[in-house]
């Protein structure tokens, strides 16, 4: 990557004349290389206000929440190739999600991302410009055996993914942008697979489904480690939903079934408060009770969805 306050030294040493033995010094073609500049400055707006509603531009927003910029050299090339068409940049897309996704999950270090990303670069390079490049970018992904680098395959995400502190743990925006893609799946499965155009989630909020605030309505089972089963479990992602807005400090409080005085329960207030599928699926699925084994169930189904929407490496590559 090049500093800001070396990019116009670096700028003009590509258009400065090129001296060789016995041959006129070449020449920079200035018209062609402002529209290379103008043609990559609009695929940059691309990248940074994403607008389709394909799972290209599903990525671009993705990305954004994840707030890593260090691929968009990547994805400019990608954008740029005569031989990548839509379905080859969708794939790509999902490629880059998954990495990116599961090693989140993981906890795995980011630092070594731009010589990854100079990777990718490399292996787009070596490509015939009208091939697809989905495959080959895949393939370097899955060849990143060192273990700062690595695509952590289905047991690593898994461990991680049932047992790690997700609201308070990883960044808020990035536990959202998991619950949002996890909604999205769900919604277009429901919907025969067709895409959702221009979904908004911006009013979209973290729930507890058992409370923070828990003492008054959800009392512990017996034993001396209820406490630290049911908090080792409150933050987890088999505990969390979406709501638009927050529900009322009293329902989202409640019990989770309505009481014998009619006082309604949180299933009750999700369920006429919430059309999101999320909601839909955990009233349905689990409408007699919530606890620490619902909350586990529900953690184990919410991942076999997750390795859907962020696929494991390839098998024949080199990823853990």
């Amino acid at each position: 990557m090049i500093a800001a306050k070396h990019l116009y030294d670096r700028f003009l040493q590509i258009v400065k004349p090129r001296k060789s033995d016995g041959v006129p010094p070449t020449v920079c073609n200035v018209p062609a290389l402002m529209a290379d500049i103008h043609h990559d400055g609009l695929r940059y707006r691309e990248i940074e206000q994403p607008t389709g509603s394909t799972r290209f531009h599903t990525f671009l927003r993705r990305l954004a929440r994840i707030n890593i910029v260090v691929f968009h050299p990547v994805l400019l090339a990608l954008m740029g190739r005569s031989g990548s068409d839509q379905a080859d940049r969708d794939a790509a897309a999902v490629a880059l999600e998954s990495y990116l996704v599961r090693r989140i999950i993981c906890w795995a270090d980011t630092r070594g991302y731009n010589d990854v990303m100079l990777s990718l670069l490399a292996a787009l390079a070596d490509l015939d410009s009208g091939v697809p490049a989905a495959p080959a970018i895949a393939k370097a992904l899955a060849e990143q055996s060192a273990e700062a680098y690595r695509w952590p395959d289905d047991g690593h995400v898994r461990r991680a993914w049932v047992s790690q502190r997700f609201y308070g743990g990883y960044n808020r925006r990035r536990v959202l942008m998991v619950l949002e893609a996890l909604e999205e799946y769900f919604q277009c499965d429901s919907d025969k697979g067709e895409p959702i155009v221009k979904f908004d989630f911006s009013g979209l909020e973290i729930e507890h489904i058992l409370p923070q605030e828990w003492e008054k309505h959800w009392p512990l089972p017996w034993g001396e480690s209820a406490r630290i089963d049911r908090e080792s479990r409150l933050h987890g992602i088999g505990n969390l939903t979406l709501v638009t807005g927050k529900l009322n400090p009293s329902l989202s409080n409640a019990a989770w079934l309505d009481a014998p005085s009619g006082a309604k329960g949180k299933r009750t207030a999700l369920d006429e408060h919430s059309k999101l599928q999320l909601n839909a699926q955990l009233v349905k699925r689990w409408p007699g009770a919530w606890n620490e084994a619902t909350i586990d169930e529900r953690a184990a189904m919410l991942f076999e969805t997750a390795r859907l929407i962020w696929p494991p490496p390839p098998a024949d590559g080199a990823a853990a």
